[in-house]
């Protein structure tokens, strides 16, 4: 067995098992996003422009005109695209449906919208009518703004939604978070942007906005519970900023979104334990904040908060989110909820895929799973060589009492070790839990190569010490044709479900 094929095995007994929905369902999804598989999307909906200052010049086959007689334009339907892609980027990191569409039946209204504030030289959802300009431009324009999320300032559309609709940090956005909410607004199917290059005082500004109030998807289509941003699982810092707000959209056919005195969150760093509690006292919106918020920006009911504007997030850095004071829909029975999240650099995931893939250290087939557990120290003990080679006894019970002490949260003591051939402490805490067995009394084997039916052996012994249900599994009794092969001590512990290669 090698090493790439037990990594995969571990892996299994950690990330979510696919599985068929009837619906789409935002919080399984989520949570089955690999980080190579978010690095491929970031890289899919990457702005075709590094510099990305399209705004300015190039974006339009028409371009507007800011003077009598008035103009709205018309952008090119490539850098309509490129707003397209950042708004889907965002909603698959949400774990929502990554599929709108643009709707160029409001590539009018939007640029009407965008040429009223470009004119007015300042930012608003109900501008005042330029002197001058037609009522049927102005009244266009007018619903535009007033059914968009509108930025000034951003030089593409990927930086509007990333940095300013998605980070809605800002103390006059960060007690609603509304432009990330639209954005993430479960039923939203197409939207449609707009640009324009104005004034603000004596500087020129591209002004640009988003069609926000779509509800054209089917009824029903999507299921969840919540929608975290950041999410859940791993998430990657390159759309998250320090002073960002966290935010969680609890659906409200699921919690009552009338009873919200009682609502607390309860933020862990788990590096080094630290706490951060949220109750309603935290009102200040330039640094520690918290608030409920149940007004109709997409999904009427969003918990909102942030330790403070300052705080270093680092790569993997893993945050444990709980919520207490929540009551269901339904029942009115008290709830709770709770998630992790891990953030990281997905340039250099990226690069360390990059790197295994070209010395062959790790077959291609393993490069997420390796990478997920060298992130999450549970290949320490293992040689970083060649993961393409049989795994040593010792190598996989590193691997198995890692995985255990995370998942448990064991604190390790001096203990002596019950074996004549190694003293390690791993090896040690693994026997006396029963994880391991020696090969003869008193005798461990370290260097002795793992065969398949030991590796069943002590991933049963791991699920059962992490209080998985046996009688479950021992209802699936499978039989192989080489069964006489297997020992007898082995048969004992079989796991039909697994497969190892």
């Amino acid at each position: 067995m090698t090493i790439a094929a037990v990594v995969a095995a571990f892996m299994a007994m950690i990330l979510p098992v696919n599985a068929a929905y009837a619906k789409y369902d935002v919080n399984e999804h989520v949570l089955q996003h690999t980080r190579t598989e978010i690095v491929q999307k970031m890289e899919e909906y990457a702005p075709e422009r590094s510099d990305g200052e399209y705004l300015w010049d190039e974006a339009y086959e028409e371009k507007p005109n800011i003077n009598s007689p008035y103009s709205s334009g018309k952008l090119k339907e490539a850098y309509i695209w490129e707003g397209i892609k950042a708004v889907n980027l965002v909603r698959y990191l949400a774990g929502l449906p990554d599929d709108v569409e643009p709707d160029f039946m409001l590539g009018n209204q939007q640029q009407a919208a965008a040429l009223l504030n470009a004119v007015n030289g300042e930012l608003s959802h109900y501008p005042s009518q330029p002197q001058g300009m037609s009522n049927d431009l102005f009244n266009l324009g007018a619903n535009g703004a007033k059914s968009s999320n509108i930025a000034y300032g951003a030089d593409n559309f990927m930086e509007a939604v990333i940095d300013l609709y998605m980070a809605d940090s800002s103390e006059g956005n960060i007690d609603r978070v509304g432009h990330r909410r639209w954005i993430l607004n479960p039923t939203m199917k197409k939207t449609m942007f707009g640009a324009a290059i104005g004034h603000s005082g004596a500087y020129e500004v591209p002004y640009s906005n988003m069609y926000s109030f779509d509800k054209s998807r089917a009824s029903g289509e999507v299921a969840y519970e919540y929608i975290g941003w950041p999410s859940a699982g791993s998430f990657p810092l390159e759309v998250w900023h320090a002073k960002d707000p966290w935010s969680i959209m609890l659906n409200p056919d699921v919690y009552d979104n009338k009873r919200t005195s009682s609502i607390k969150v309860t933020m862990t760093r788990k590096s080094d334990g630290r706490v951060w509690s949220f109750g309603s006292v935290d009102q200040d919106k330039g640094g520690k904040y918290f608030t409920v918020d149940t007004a109709n920006y997409a999904v009427p009911f969003c918990i909102i908060f942030r330790p403070d504007s300052s705080l270093d997030y680092k790569p993997e850095e893993q945050f444990h989110i709980e919520v207490t004071g929540l009551y269901s829909k339904g029942s009115g029975q008290p709830q709770s909820l709770a998630y992790d999240t891990q953030f990281f650099n997905a340039e250099q995931h990226s690069e360390q895929a990059d790197s295994l893939a070209a010395t062959g250290q790790v077959s291609a087939w393993a490069e997420e799973y390796y990478l997920k557990l060298k992130t999450s120290a549970l290949l320490d003990g293992v040689a970083d060589s060649d993961h393409s080679s049989q795994i040593s006894r010792l190598e996989f019970t590193n691997i198995a009492f890692n995985l255990y002490k995370l998942l448990a949260d064991y604190e390790m003591e001096d203990i002596k070790s019950p074996f004549n051939d190694i003293d390690q402490a791993r090896i040690s805490h693994a026997a006396k839990l029963g994880i391991i067995q020696g090969t003869s009394a008193g005798q461990f084997s370290p260097n002795k190569k793992l065969t398949r039916q030991e590796a069943v052996v002590v991933l049963m012994n791991l699920y059962k010490k992490l209080g998985g249900d046996t009688a479950t599994l021992a209802s699936a009794n499978s039989t192989f044709t080489d069964d006489a092969d297997i020992a007898a001590w082995a048969k004992k512990m079989r796991i039909p479900h697994i497969t190892l290669d």
